[in-house]
């Protein structure tokens, strides 16, 4: 694909978070978003231990290429309660409705990990409202809790102990985390670790991500929600046209959801990244965001 898009810089990231968000009545319950950028707005859904902060963050590389953010914050998280949508179905369903207050026909939308069910139900359900679907690393069938997640879900301590070790031990701490996360044995790991902690700002976004973590107490409940056993979005129904990007080591979401899902929807495309759970935006940030934001360009 043609083109060379831009990657946000530490400081765009950072502002990321100091967006105001706010929160509407749909016709199923209260959802706070926040928005950023100016163009084509994009819907961006976020993964667990997220929200709305989360999800600028982690859409940030698209805000930088010009698009518009839209990212609320799923049931459970933050402002939004979790009465608006405890099911994956009903998180489709207030999605929608959110565009329907918005005054927004279409839209591509841009999920990530654990918002994988709920972007797969919006496509699916609401096939008339979804222009173009890019999943990564996301959730589409039941699996495994990482235990990375759930630690750092469990305090705000964790979260903040981990920036500092992410700051001041940089290559021991990713090193740490791609065991975490991936497959791959310690050499492997420590070897990836230090060519990615010779790259300056290369941790950036996995360090806002982590920033976007604090305040565990309010995104709590959407945490447990999200590790509820459920059944796989109907994605025969999905219509539109679908980019599904996944780390083959991915531990905390295997490859079988990326496989499942690339089955199941017809005309998908599935891009495979080398790397664990954070290569989209380690590993894989020089290529794989390109990527996305290049075939997001592209002409339906």
């Amino acid at each position: 694909m043609a083109g060379t898009p831009r990657s946000p810089s530490p400081e765009d990231l950072r502002d990321c978070l100091d967006e105001t968000p706010r929160t509407v009545s749909t016709a199923f319950g209260p959802v706070e978003y926040a928005e950023r950028g100016d163009g084509d707005p994009v819907l961006a859904v976020h993964g667990t231990l997220g929200g709305w902060d989360q999800g600028l963050v982690g859409a940030e590389f698209l805000r930088v290429n010009g698009f518009r953010i839209i990212a609320p914050s799923r049931p459970g998280y933050l402002g939004t309660p979790l009465a608006t949508g405890r099911t994956f179905a009903q998180q489709g369903d207030a999605l929608a409705a959110l565009l329907d207050v918005l005054g927004i026909d279409r839209i591509p939308v841009f999920a990530a990990s654990g918002g994988g069910p709920a972007g797969y139900e919006l496509a699916a359900r609401h096939p008339d409202r979804v222009s173009k679907l890019v999943q990564v690393d996301g959730v589409c069938i039941p699996g495994p809790i990482p235990r990375v997640s759930t630690s750092i879900a469990a305090r705000d301590s964790l979260a903040r102990a981990q920036l500092w070790l992410l700051r001041h031990a940089t290559r021991p701490t990713l090193t740490a985390l791609f065991r975490a996360l991936g497959s791959d044995s310690r050499a492997v790991a420590s070897d990836r670790a230090t060519k990615l902690a010779a790259i300056p700002g290369r941790t950036s976004t996995l360090e806002a991500t982590l920033r976007a973590v604090l305040g565990a107490a309010r995104r709590r409940a959407g945490v447990k929600n999200d590790f509820t056993v459920f059944t796989p979005a109907p994605l025969e129904r999905i219509t539109c046209q679908t980019l599904i990007v996944h780390a083959r080591s991915d531990k905390a979401v295997p490859p079988a959801s990326a496989e499942y899902a690339h089955a199941h929807i017809a005309g998908s495309e599935l891009y495979w990244m080398d790397g664990s759970h954070v290569a989209f935006v380690l590993e894989a940030a020089d290529t794989a965001p390109a990527y996305v934001v290049n075939w997001l360009r592209e002409a339906g």
